[in-house]
């Protein structure tokens, strides 16, 4: 069913309407979850794609046209994702689809763009790699993930670390490639723990943590999950044991408010927060909280970075032909509030900095418990992998 995206985008055109007049709009399809586990990121992704239509339609639009989400719910399953995208494109006749696209969703649905003659540019899955000439990923994988932490590392070196992770296959994953990592740069691993999933008390965890702590701590806890480690370890000071604590999607803007002052002192990576833009006037974050009434999170940068980069391409190529706004994407180098941004042609990964924030108390007058202060940024040119050569378009 098309949702309230499309309401929305009314507002946005009106704002248009003195350029663009009443021509037919360019459309752009969105895949979004509104139940289950990712219905969280459903609200900033929705104020993060109509954040880029206002922007692109008060600019004259896309090919001198206003541009408009047309916005369809599934389940998030890869069956469903590939029955609303082909409705998305053969009834509604988007130009391209972009969205709530989950790994398993993104595997199945992306081998399918050049059969369906449309762009799809995945602003949320993370995982494997998946090649297609009219397939484009915004956010950061999970190699890029994992590089960032160990350029980190060598800019800050500690002797000895712990960590503590979810019993997941992501929580041993990232566990064991920080500590390879680690090892790689002359450090030792101390403590390994994982936790059950869902987990409600970490008592015993946080015992075996205060025993002869390492160094630093890792803390690869996630969600309610992480709110709860913080919350119980903060009876104990866990964490001011420790001469630095990293957070691998632990202190994370969606949960931060809940972990308030237990958090302070975790540098969190993070490829988005309001911060990177400045003390001034934000250029996004700013925008997007006259929309929503709060401040962005990552998600909503990247929703809204996948629609920019949308509208540069379609207006770089004069089309909105597949084929060319595929050539106009590769390479293509976008302006954004954490800098330029390069979409890169051999592997259509959009390369970015990452920035390590340290979670500080908040401001008298900001009416926040806790906020982040940028500890330093990793350009993307001091950590990217190299394109993966399984990459062949």
């Amino acid at each position: 069913m098309k949702l309230a995206v499309v309401a929305m985008s009314a507002a946005a055109l009106s704002a248009a309407a003195g350029v663009a007049g009443a021509q037919e709009t360019v459309k752009i399809g969105a895949l979004m979850i509104d139940s289950g586990p990712l219905a969280a990121f459903y609200q900033y992704s929705v104020a993060g794609l109509e954040t880029a239509v206002v922007e692109i339609n008060e600019a004259g639009g896309i090919n001198g046209r206003p541009v408009e989400i047309i916005s369809m719910t599934y389940s998030g399953t890869p069956e469903a994702a590939l029955q609303t995208a082909t409705r998305l494109v053969k009834n509604d006749k988007v130009a391209a689809i972009t969205g709530m696209i989950p790994t398993a969703v993104a595997l199945a649905i992306s081998g399918r763009a050049t059969a369906l003659d449309t762009i799809i540019i995945d602003p949320l899955s993370a995982a494997g790699t998946r090649c297609n000439q009219n397939y484009f990923r915004v956010k950061a994988s999970t190699e890029m993930l994992g590089a960032s932490y160990k350029a980190f590392l060598k800019q800050n070196p500690l002797e000895s670390w712990d960590i503590i992770a979810g019993d997941t296959t992501s929580g041993h994953d990232n566990a064991n490639s920080f500590a390879k990592d680690v090892e790689e740069l002359g450090g030792k691993i101390g403590k390994q723990l994982f936790t059950p999933v869902p987990n409600a008390d970490f008592g015993t965890y946080i015992t075996q943590l205060n025993q002869q702590p390492a160094k630093g701590l890792l803390a690869v806890v996630y969600g309610t999950d992480g709110v709860t480690f913080a919350k119980q370890q903060q009876q104990f000071g866990l964490l001011d044991k420790y001469e630095m604590v990293l957070g691998n999607n632990f202190a994370i803007p969606a949960v931060l408010p809940a972990m308030g002052e237990s958090a302070v002192g975790v540098i969190q990576n993070v490829s988005y927060i309001p911060q990177v833009e400045g003390d001034g006037p934000r250029k996004f974050s700013d925008a997007f909280s006259k929309i929503a009434g709060h401040e962005p999170d990552d998600v909503a940068f990247d929703m809204y970075t996948s629609v920019i980069a949308l509208a540069q391409a379609m207006n770089k190529a004069s089309t909105e032909d597949a084929s060319a706004v595929s050539k106009a994407l590769e390479g293509l180098v976008i302006d954004s509030p954490v800098g330029p941004l390069e979409m890169r042609a051999e592997d259509h990964q959009l390369t970015r900095p990452y920035i390590f924030a340290e979670v500080v108390p908040g401001a008298s007058d900001s009416g926040k418990t806790v906020d982040y202060k940028i500890s330093t940024i990793i350009p993307a040119e001091d950590y990217m992998p190299p394109p993966s050569p399984e990459c062949k378009m």
